[in-house]
Formats: C-alpha cells, structure tokens, sequence
C-alpha cells in the first residue's frame, strides 16, 4: 500500500495550509466563464459538418453526361426555336426533340398560353387550335386563290400538285437520271448538293413552298417561349445552341440555311433559369442560373430593334465532381463548371454576325472529390478534456504568479511599516 501511495501524482495537502485570495477567487470564476464558452463552441463545431475537398485525375471517361437545362426566350416562338448539338466526335443531333425536352408557350410578357381542349370549346365559338404545317400552306392556298395574282395561283396550284401521292417532282437539272425524283425540299437541296450547286430555297420551287410559308408562319408568332428538361451528351468537348434557320449536316459539318429567314429580327433575348451539368450539388448555386441577357426589341411586334440582334456565346468549363453528402449511402457523380460570356451585336459593325445562343464547353482532366464529414464522439470528448485540463493548467499558473506577486507587496509593505515605526 506505501508503494501505491509513493505513485500518486496529486499529493494533497492540510486544509490549514490552504490559503484563499481574492485574485484567486478571481482567476476561478474567469476560467469557468472562459470553460463554458469552450465547450459550447467546440459542441456547436461537433454538430456541424465540414466538406473537404480533395483532387484526382479524372478516369471515368465512358458515362454520359446529363444536362439540365431551363431557359426562356421572351421574343421568339416555340416553333421558331430548334435546340442542335454537337461534339468533338462527330455526333451531331439537329432540332433535338427528345421526350425530356418540354416547350411552353409564353405571350410577350411571360405569361404561360395554355391551349383550351377542344372538347372544352363551344361549338359557336371559333377554334383557336394550332394548324399543321400542310393545313396551313391549303389555308393559305385558298387565300391566294380568291385574293392573289395569275402568279400567286400557279403557286398555290403547285403546292396542290406536291400532295399527290403519285407525284414526281423535279430536281431542277440536278436529277442523276431521268428516273430521280425529288419530292421535297429537302431533295431538291440534296440534289444540288452532291452535284456541288448553290441551292437557295424560294416560293418558285414548288417542293419548297409549304415550307416556305410554315417558316413565315412560325417568325410571325408574337410570342416567347420557355424551354425545359435534360438531354444527354457524350463525355467530350462539345456544344449546344439555339440558332435560326433549318440545320442540317453536310459532310460531317454542321450548318445553318438561314434562307427566308429574317436574321434581323431574330431576337436572342434570354433568361437562364437554371443550366447544370449533371445533379445539383446541395448549398452550390451554378454561375448561369438567374442569368438575363435583353437587347432592345419592340413589345408590339416581339422582334428586335433593327440592328440589335446578337450573338451570345457562353464558353464553359466542366469540371467532373463526386460529392459524398454526410449520412448518404451513394455519393454524387455529377459536375461543377466556370463559364466566361462573350457578346457580339449585329450592327454596322458587325453586319454578317448571325444572332444566337451558343454554349461551348470543354471538359476538365481533373476531378474534384468533396465529401462532407463532422468529427467523431471520441475527438469530440478529446477535446472537452483538453479545454477543462488546459484551462486549469493556465488559471493555476497565472494564480501561483498573481499569489507570489502579492506576497512580496505585502512583504515589502510590511518591511516598510517597521522600519517607520523604530
């Protein structure tokens, strides 16, 4: 038993020899208050979760990547806008049209149009529903027949002629035999392709005039329209936009035929609601979302102020990202992005910028892998210990300093007071 005495590190000493000041007194109630609000901290600091942050080489290089896309263009019509895409790869897709892909009509000051059924519309009341492209092109046939030229009519009669089923059209001199038919623009165009001739779409061609009018049909909507959903792209530099005229690919080349088409007036105006590249990462808001881009445009017509179309490009950045959120079972495999902006007007200046919406993006080498953690219940009562522990430490020391130091005043006090009384 004296062997275990001998090991006690805290030897006590006799209640009569313990002496209580005021400092210390003092000192005690400070290093409590200084205990509480250390404690409290570190329990506020234990209850929060902390991200870390740390960076890979990006290996993952056959997965799709989805994006998400919500964006608004208050002065062009739905059946105005086409969506393209296109990679590095050669993969091209024109006028996406994907089951994701959802269009919504606006009026000019962003009010959704929502079409009435039909079965809801009284049999006295006129139908406003939307006319196909051939009804369209036979209304306008009848028009022409009872109000246009000698000139107008043969048009029109054309236009009949092309929904003959047994109709043959001609190629225009560029058919490779006398068999070849040409049947739709989109032949005819194809024909002066391969034999390398100029093809430039107009009323006269009767495969074209359909077309034509449906195309003069959609740019005399005065409305907007709300574009929204995700589509998917492959993992490599790529980009995707919204621009006039009909796109085709042509020698693995993208192209726009912005023919009877007025560019002019083609208003670019936008509000990107929300643009992501993959899941939304929780407390992350991405650089686009919110963003609005408005050049002048008249309200009473929905077409732009002559000379102030424009071509917005957005040059981006994507950055592969795996977010491990605290307490989930999966981690997120999606992608952060920086983004820099670049607006060229069509003016006087500028007289052959064709007005647009591009967003080019490249994809980085690197992956950023964040994952959300928060300290564990033993560092937690670690720390507790060393707060209590060390603030003890520190109060007792500055207690013996403040104790030692009144000592010696009152030693030399004294010495003072009997030297003046001999």
């Amino acid at each position: 038993m004296q062997g275990l005495r001998n090991f006690d590190f805290y030897p006590k000493t006799q209640d009569d020899f313990r002496v209580k000041t005021l400092g210390g007194g003092l000192i005690s109630i400070i290093s409590l208050v200084v205990i509480f609000i250390l404690v409290f901290g570190e329990l506020y600091l234990y209850m929060q979760v902390e991200r870390y942050d740390q960076l890979y080489v990006d290996t993952q290089q056959e997965r799709k990547i989805p994006i998400y896309i919500n964006i608004t263009f208050p002065a062009i019509s739905c059946d105005a806008l086409s969506l393209d895409v296109m990679d590095v790869s050669g993969e091209h897709h024109v006028h996406l049209d994907y089951h994701t892909i959802y269009k919504m009509r606006l009026t000019l000051d962003g009010k959704p149009i929502i079409d009435q059924p039909a079965e809801q519309i009284s049999p006295n009341e006129p139908k406003d529903e939307k006319p196909s492209p051939i009804k369209a092109a036979e209304g306008a046939v009848k028009h022409d027949l009872v109000n246009s030229s000698e000139k107008d009519r043969e048009r029109a009669e054309k236009a009949k002629k092309v929904k003959d089923p047994n109709y043959c059209g001609s190629c225009y001199g560029a058919n490779r035999d006398a068999t070849q038919c040409c049947n739709t623009c989109d032949d005819v165009r194809e024909a002066y392709r391969r034999v390398g001739w100029a093809f430039t779409p107009n009323e006269d061609i009767e495969q074209c005039y359909e077309e034509i009018m449906d195309r003069k049909m959609k740019y005399s909507k005065q409305e907007g329209c709300n574009l929204h959903g995700y589509f998917l792209v492959n993992k490599v530099a790529g980009n995707f936009h919204f621009a006039p005229g009909k796109s085709f690919v042509k020698a693995q080349q993208h192209m726009h035929d912005y023919t009877n088409y007025e560019v002019d007036h083609y208003n670019t105006s936008h509000f990107i609601h929300s643009l992501g590249f993959g899941e939304q990462i929780p407390g992350l808001v991405n650089p686009l979302d919110g963003t609005r881009k408005i050049i002048g445009f008249n309200p009473e017509t929905g077409q732009a102020v002559e000379g102030e179309s424009a071509l917005f490009q957005y040059f981006v950045k994507v950055v592969p990202t795996i977010f491990e959120k605290y307490g989930a079972a999966n981690p997120i495999i999606t992608n952060q992005y920086s983004v820099t902006q670049h607006v060229r007007p069509k003016n006087r200046l500028h007289p052959n910028v064709v007005p647009g919406v591009f967003f080019i993006y490249d994809l980085s080498p690197i992956m950023v892998h964040m994952k959300e953690d928060r300290k564990s219940f033993i560092q937690f009562l670690t720390s507790l210990c060393a707060i209590i522990g060390g603030v003890f430490t520190v109060s007792a020391l500055l207690d013996r300093i403040l104790y030692g130091v009144e000592k010696r005043v009152n030693k030399k006090i004294h010495s003072n007071t009997t030297i003046l009384n001999n």
